[in-house]
């Protein structure tokens, strides 16, 4: 029986026009034009004879045909990749190391302690990918990502790092403005909102027992770099991890009017498929410096031992 192979570049664009639901996103993701992913979907659907995808305006849905395909060869698309960065390393090339970080957590976090990392591991080189919006699933060509959220995302594991912590920060000029005494006061006072978050406001005044406040009501943001400078300028009062402001509480560009925390079970996790730790070093020694930076070294015994 004669067997089809397609070729590696008409794959990709197939796995990744499937992992993102548009040609043009596909090609953002794969440094291409749309035309070009679009004309590699139709030499694929010409020479298997069936329509991978159903064209909506701009978006796609996967054909079962698809999905049954899609199935097929990510796994083994990966397993290719894989064995490429290997034979590299072996060779002696650099390490590539692929990661995706939410935008906050690696201007705040992440690049301020990235050159202890790599002057602990020669030969690693970092490149960073877009992030991962909060329905995406997690890329083929990816080896870590750091996410928002709960810790539950199918098909990877997640260590928690930090963000359950939440502290109420505003503007000095703000402060002086609308005077917050107590926590009353902030029911009917301007405040910001995270877009992943917004329950949180809701929890911070049932906690505090803080009556009559219209949870949902503000400006929403979807990055907390931004409602962070939001705050900043004294556009409201505002919930954030702690971590993410303790240099501007430092700097006394933002204070806490009040001090409130409250935990929630939502925060920033490292997430990688476990298969992978077995395949690549350089994501094992990644993964033990990140959980060696949490704040106190608070990582549990498990969470160390995992295979590596």
């Amino acid at each position: 029986m004669k067997h089809h192979y397609p070729n590696v570049a008409e794959l990709l664009a197939f796995t990744s026009s499937a992992r993102h639901l548009s040609f043009s996103r596909a090609a953002r993701a794969l440094g291409l034009t749309p035309s070009a992913v679009s004309r590699q979907i139709a030499s694929l659907e010409t020479t298997f004879g069936v329509q991978l995808f159903i064209r909506d305006g701009r978006n796609l849905v996967l054909t079962r045909a698809g999905t049954l395909y899609l199935s097929r060869v990510a796994g083994p698309l990966r397993d290719i990749g894989n064995a490429s960065l290997e034979l590299m390393s072996a060779a002696g090339q650099s390490d590539l190391l692929t990661i995706a970080s939410v935008p906050t957590f690696t201007t705040k976090w992440l690049i301020p302690r990235l050159p202890d990392f790599l002057a602990s591991t020669p030969g690693v080189t970092i490149s960073f990918s877009r992030h991962l919006a909060h329905g995406d699933p997690f890329p083929l060509d990816l080896d870590a990502a750091i996410r928002y959220g709960d810790g539950n995302w199918a098909g990877v594991e997640c260590d928690y790092i930090d963000g359950r912590q939440f502290v109420l920060v505003c503007s000095p000029e703000y402060q002086r403005q609308h005077s917050l005494r107590s926590l009353q006061d902030t029911a009917n006072a301007p405040r910001l909102l995270h877009g992943q978050a917004e329950q949180v406001w809701a929890q911070w005044a049932d906690f505090y027992g803080v009556r009559e406040m219209h949870a949902l009501g503000g400006p929403r943001f979807e990055q907390y770099s931004v409602l962070i400078q939001a705050a900043q300028a004294g556009l409201g009062l505002a919930l954030v991890p702690a971590f993410l402001v303790a240099d501007n509480l430092a700097a006394g560009t933002l204070i806490e009017p009040l001090t409130a925390p409250i935990e929630v079970d939502h925060g920033h996790y490292l997430c990688y498929c476990p298969e992978q730790l077995e395949l690549r070093p350089a994501l094992v020694e990644f993964r033990r410096w990140v959980l060696a930076q949490v704040k106190g070294g608070e990582v549990t015994a498990a969470a160390m031992q995992r295979p590596a």
